[in-house]
């Protein structure tokens, strides 16, 4: 139903007032996309066009030197042992998908149980457990958490004793591996409150039939409840794609191997050796177009692993985009 309707649109106010919505309208979504072209402008910039003051507006000199380096051995002395973008990107590839595998069929089996199997009474407290965890601030868990990783499957600096011996019980250092970033991940919340909202819609006269036919609950589950539940497994899996890719401060803790960072990870990194040592000079002396470069590398290098880390949220919201939608319109049944 469109916001001003056909009937009138002739009289003047009504096309001043669609003249100013559609204004307004294009206003916004120059100002959401200006960042993007300036970030895209910036990494094919030369240094002389990157330090003029006030700034270009537009390349006049451009110069893609840094987005060739991608496909060079070209690395980050102190960040990776390889290529200074693609180890990155690998490492932040492995974690997500290791998240999503994870995160999205456990959150979806719990919140089935807890709609579907639970008695009324025990299902109000259970959810009441599980979602309590989203009141909890990410800074009160840091510790615990740091510490059950490393003394994995106890939260202590050392494992306690077996009884009656004068051994330890055996643990796992779960630190500087995927797993402690994987593990911590892999239940949300969130995801659990979104699953449960829709599971709640399906009728239980539809759930019962199927169990008189004889069908167990995990053929249920899948032959039954999956397949109408594609819209909201779609916005569970882009809101745990984008929360796993993302993620920087625990990444930042857990792994001291610069070898195992993530993007946003090493993108902090660039910029911190690039802003407070004025790495640049350095950096631009190991491409391997040395000769062609007329000033060292800086702001162009960061804003092209800015865009490599945008890329793939860009992607996923394409692939989701139409059960993104169903799912922000879904009521439930009739």
């Amino acid at each position: 139903m469109p916001l001003i309707p056909q009937v009138g649109r002739k009289k003047i106010k009504l096309r001043l007032l669609l003249g100013a919505i559609i204004g307004i309208l294009w206003l916004g979504i120059i100002l959401h996309l200006f960042p993007v072209y300036w970030m895209a402008i910036t990494s094919i910039k030369p240094y002389h066009e990157l330090m003029k003051m006030p700034p270009t507006w537009f390349v006049h000199k451009p110069t893609p030197y840094v987005w060739r380096l991608i496909f060079s051995p070209f690395r980050v002395p102190g960040l990776t042992t390889g290529n200074w973008i693609l180890v990155p990107l690998k490492n932040s590839l492995i974690l997500t998908l290791g998240i999503m595998v994870i995160q999205v069929p456990a959150t979806a089996f719990v919140a089935y149980a807890l709609s579907k199997l639970e008695s009324p009474q025990w299902e109000r407290i259970m959810f009441l457990f599980f979602i309590g965890t989203m009141l909890l601030p990410f800074q009160i868990a840091l510790i615990p958490r740091y510490l059950l990783l490393q003394c994995f499957p106890f939260a202590s600096r050392v494992p306690p004793m077996i009884p009656f011996t004068n051994s330890r019980f055996p643990r796992i250092n779960l630190l500087d591996t995927y797993w402690a970033v994987i593990l911590p991940s892999a239940y949300s919340a969130f995801s659990v409150l979104l699953f449960k909202g829709h599971f709640d819609s399906i009728p239980d006269e539809l759930i019962n039939a199927a169990r008189l036919d004889g069908a167990g609950e995990f053929s249920i589950f899948g032959k039954i409840v999956l397949p109408i539940s594609r819209p909201v497994i779609a916005v569970v899996s882009y809101f745990s794609f984008s929360g796993a890719w993302n993620q920087f401060m625990w990444p930042l803790i857990v792994f001291k191997d610069p070898n195992l960072y993530p993007l946003p990870v090493t993108l902090y990194n660039i910029q911190n050796m690039y802003l407070a040592t004025g790495y640049a000079s350095e950096l631009a002396e190991q491409a391997q177009e040395i000769s062609s470069l007329e000033q060292p590398m800086g702001w162009n290098l960061i804003m092209v692993a800015s865009i490599i880390q945008a890329i793939p949220i860009f992607i996923m919201f394409i692939i989701f985009r139409e059960e993104l939608m169903r799912g922000i319109k879904l009521r439930g049944f009739k």
